[in-house]
């Protein structure tokens, strides 16, 4: 017997949790509604029927656009 794997997103800084118990098409929902406002979705337990998806609401330095390029 196949179970479904469902997703849960926590915001990584402070564990809050965003989505819970979610399929794939509502974490990537999830993701379209909000791709500006959270950074660095990272999956753990990928081979777990319950994946958590972490992200972050702070852009990571190496990502941040140069404000003042030349």
């Amino acid at each position: 017997m196949q179970t479904e794997t469902r997703y849960s997103i926590i915001l990584e800084h402070n564990a809050e949790v965003l989505l819970e118990n979610a399929s794939m098409a509502q974490v990537e929902a999830f993701w379209d509604a909000n791709d500006t406002r959270y950074f660095g979705l990272r999956m753990e337990d990928q081979d777990s029927t319950d994946v958590r998806v972490l992200v972050s609401d702070e852009m990571a330095k190496e990502d941040e656009p140069e404000l003042f390029a030349r």
